[in-house]
């Protein structure tokens, strides 16, 4: 039986889709870990976009929503394949521990498990536009008044505030 993952702010993501959108499959681009504590991000693209995009986004002529999925007190981590970009599917199982799950991210170019907790923050969630070769290394249009200031493109992944925050 999986358990749907719980977005700590859930309104970002209420406004855009109405509810959590659906991870039955996606394109994952990366996974950060974090150096301070037991706690991971996956960057991937959203397999829908969104009925109600902003203004900016349909001006800019976006089509893949991309965001950061963060997990935490991550415990038991496997990776057994990583061929990034690969779509992927994310489960997540009740385990015998209160609020913990077991999640999954399988798929052709990746292998990831974990155990964290069921609670998830999502992060920099912005827009772009496809390209044929899937490359998301194009001008991104990021919800977040504060991200779409400081970036206009994905930062290097040198950028601890971007990836770490």
């Amino acid at each position: 039986m999986t358990v749907p993952l719980i977005p700590a702010d859930p309104e970002p993501l209420r406004r855009l889709y109405g509810d959590f959108p659906s991870l039955g499959e996606f394109r994952i681009r990366s996974i950060n870990l974090s150096w301070r504590g037991p706690s991971l991000a996956l960057r991937v693209d959203l397999p829908d976009y969104p009925p109600h995009p902003p203004e900016e986004w349909t001006a800019n002529v976006c089509d893949v929503v991309q965001c950061h999925i963060h997990f935490a007190a991550v415990e038991h981590l496997d990776l057994q394949g990583w061929n990034p970009p690969t779509k992927a599917r994310l489960t997540a199982m009740p385990t015998e521990q209160l609020r913990m799950v077991d999640v999954s991210v399988l798929g052709s170019g990746v292998s990831l498990r974990f155990r964290s907790h069921e609670s998830v923050v999502i992060r920099h969630i912005s827009a772009y536009r496809t390209t044929p070769d899937v490359s998301d290394e194009v001008p991104h249009h990021f919800l977040s008044k504060l991200d779409a200031r400081r970036f206009s493109t994905l930062p290097g992944t040198h950028e601890k505030t971007f990836y770490e925050r």
